[in-house]
């Protein structure tokens, strides 16, 4: 049924629980997973940081790489990583969707920065509308 998934993650509640969801799916469909986090920094922050400074937030998006992975892993199934430092999160997701030959992308309802009041969070809601391939939305 699928054969390669994404799993975007920022590292939030919702993503971890997609990518757990993913690695169940490609256990029993023998898919190859991928995890992809995209180290974006604030538009407000950009050029006023140091480049020590800008290292401690990418960083913290590795962390969040590293522990999504480690779930996946838990789960039985390998799975790849990539750390995308450039643009804005759903642009960077989409464009690893196209160029990867994904049939499944599996994302979080809300991210770290959306309120978990909110039914869906402007990243997975970009991606729900622009993803030409199915799309997996864990709460």
């Amino acid at each position: 049924m699928y054969s390669k998934i994404l799993v975007a993650s920022d590292g939030s509640g919702p993503s971890i629980r997609a990518a757990r969801t993913a690695a169940l799916i490609a256990k029993a469909t023998s898919a190859e997973v991928t995890v992809l986090t995209v180290a974006s920094i604030p538009e407000q922050y950009k050029g006023d940081l140091s480049d020590d400074l800008e290292e401690g937030y990418i960083d913290e998006w590795r962390k969040a790489l590293e522990a999504t992975v480690k779930e996946v892993k838990a789960q039985g199934v390998e799975a790849g990583a990539r750390l995308v430092r450039e643009g804005r999160a759903a642009p960077a997701i989409l464009k690893e969707l196209e160029s990867g030959g994904y049939d499944l992308l599996a994302v979080g309802r809300t991210g770290s920065g959306s309120p978990a009041s909110k039914t869906m969070g402007s990243i997975s809601d970009s991606l729900a509308s622009e993803a030409t391939c199915s799309i997996l939305i864990a709460r």
